[in-house]
């Protein structure tokens, strides 16, 4: 084999691959909607507001939807948003709870949309926001 074939064929492969990369990312359209509610420090910077933390991350790819959110602890929050998922006709194929210091709670979520029922990302964000301030704010 002489170096030109070598390099030809590298060539003719390195184009094969840009060209399935082009195509994987036409296919997958992500759509992504995110929510940041974040407390903002008092006069003193010591303190913080009765604001609660919460974000809120959502992304979809065809029918699989990624949710993270990062919220304060709160009595049965994890059982709530899950609740609340499955009125979204979103079934939770996995989930985990990390707490992160000693009030934090990072929350991610992958779920499978139904065939037939669908929700923008941005109306599952503005759901899960509202319905998340709505428990802070009963809790306190």
């Amino acid at each position: 084999m002489d170096k030109c074939y070598v390099l030809g064929e590298a060539v003719s492969y390195t184009k094969q691959l840009q060209n399935r990369i082009k195509e994987l990312e036409n296919q997958n359209i992500v759509n992504s909607a995110i929510f940041k509610w974040k407390s903002k420090a008092s006069s003193n910077k010591k303190k913080y507001s009765e604001s609660p933390l919460l974000e809120i991350e959502a992304r979809v790819v065809e029918k699989k939807v990624l949710i993270r959110i990062h919220c304060e602890k709160q009595n049965d929050i994890v059982l709530k948003i899950h609740e609340l998922l499955e009125k979204f006709n979103l079934t939770i194929t996995s989930s985990s709870i990390l707490p992160f210091g000693a009030s934090i709670l990072v929350i991610n979520i992958f779920a499978q949309m139904d065939e037939e029922h669908s929700i923008t990302m941005d109306d599952l964000v503005k759901n899960l926001k509202n319905h998340l301030l709505e428990t802070c704010e009963s809790q306190l």
